[in-house]
């Protein structure tokens, strides 16, 4: 288990189980620690470009100055830098999308602390709350604002990125488990609307998915599972903007 204060390093995750005002706490400390990874993402990226950039001017250096071997091998050296260099120019880059509600730091603890605050009537005192989170979007993937700009021949369909589950048990007796997947599906279209052929292209689409459980005890609901499905989507209540994909119901 990691400390409300850190993330797991090696699933770059937060992992803890707590009351409710320690999870609160945990998740309020997570968007400065979130900025601090995220600069140093970028300095090591920068870095890293920059490394490659000074080896090729000192081998190019060090074939203009000596002479003998040294410096065929240095030009031999700088000539394939460089042709390398100039082809990775050429490679399709990542595109980072201004703008993009993946950059906003609290966007996935801020969910979760909102579902916690709507459950705080329904916990009882000092219950445990078991949260596995991962606050920031993998590179290039669901719910991030940088695409990797691949050849269309090399798109995949779909990416699933699951970073979060949250379990606790209410009031009631009753187990929730709360689990969410961000989805990216590859789009690729290659005829007009009249059926032409055309140009290739893609369209990437992210899409967020929770998946709510609530357990029972079937002896204190008897009836739960002659519950019609029409009658208990009434009770569903969703925020603006979501839709119900699907609505299951057993005996617990």
């Amino acid at each position: 288990m990691a400390s409300v204060e850190g993330i797991n390093p090696k699933l770059q995750a937060l992992e803890l189980e707590a009351p409710l005002s320690g999870v609160l706490d945990a998740l309020a400390v997570l968007p400065p620690i979130q900025k601090a990874r995220r600069f140093r993402c970028r300095v090591v990226h920068r870095l890293g470009s920059l490394a490659r950039i000074g080896v090729f001017l000192l081998v190019l250096w060090v074939a203009g100055t000596f002479d003998g071997p040294l410096s065929v091998v240095a030009g031999v050296l700088a000539f394939c830098l460089g042709a390398v260099l100039w082809f990775r120019s050429l490679l399709p880059r990542r595109f980072h999308a201004e703008g993009h509600p993946g950059d906003a730091l609290d966007r996935r603890p801020e969910l979760v602390r909102r579902v916690l605050l709507r459950l705080k009537e329904d916990l009882a005192p000092h219950t445990p709350v078991r949260l596995r989170l991962r606050p920031d979007p993998r590179p290039e993937g669901p719910g991030s604002s940088f695409y990797d700009l691949k050849l269309l021949s090399k798109t995949s369909s779909d990416v699933l990125d699951p970073w979060l589950t949250l379990e606790t048990r209410l009031a009631d007796g009753a187990h929730l488990k709360l689990s969410a997947v961000e989805r990216r599906r590859n789009k690729i279209s290659d005829r007009g609307p009249n059926g032409p052929r055309r140009r290739k292209k893609a369209k990437e689409y992210d899409t967020l998915f929770l998946d709510v459980r609530l357990r029972v005890k079937a002896k204190r609901h008897p009836d739960l599972a002659a519950l019609a499905l029409k009658r208990a989507g009434h009770a569903v209540r969703l925020p603006p903007g979501a839709k119900l994909q699907r609505l299951r119901i057993t005996g617990e």
